[in-house]
């Protein structure tokens, strides 16, 4: 490159100054362009991302709503298993108890039967 400037200035400075301002020109025309180019490669990769991103948001709710609606599902078992096994157990418990005491009742019963006699 250098060589083919000092050539040029063996006829003049003129043509060195005008072959330079040609190359610049070149220069900037071609980052201009490179430039474009990003931008345009850079609104794609938003463009694309955005896409990727709108469409993981739509499984993740769909997974949710799936996940929610198996929550509900199982607390409702959970309510229903409550409602059929403690206070089964708890009748069991009471109903033990009044047994006893029935128990209790028909020799109540008997006793009295056998004083009146």
């Amino acid at each position: 490159m250098e060589g083919l400037i000092n050539q040029m200035l063996s006829y003049g400075a003129a043509p060195a100054i005008l072959v330079i301002t040609f190359l610049l020109g070149w220069v900037i025309k071609e980052l201009k362009d490179n430039a474009r180019r990003d931008d345009q490669r850079a609104d794609e990769l938003k463009r694309s991302t955005g896409t990727q991103i709108d469409a993981m948001e739509s499984r993740l709710e769909e997974r949710l709503a799936a996940v929610s609606k198996r929550q509900d599902e199982l607390a409702n078992r959970v309510s229903c298993i409550e409602k059929d096994y403690l206070p089964r157990e708890e009748h069991y418990k009471e109903f033990s108890g009044w047994r006893a005491e029935l128990n209790r009742l028909s020799d109540l019963i008997i006793s009295v039967f056998k004083e009146k006699k």
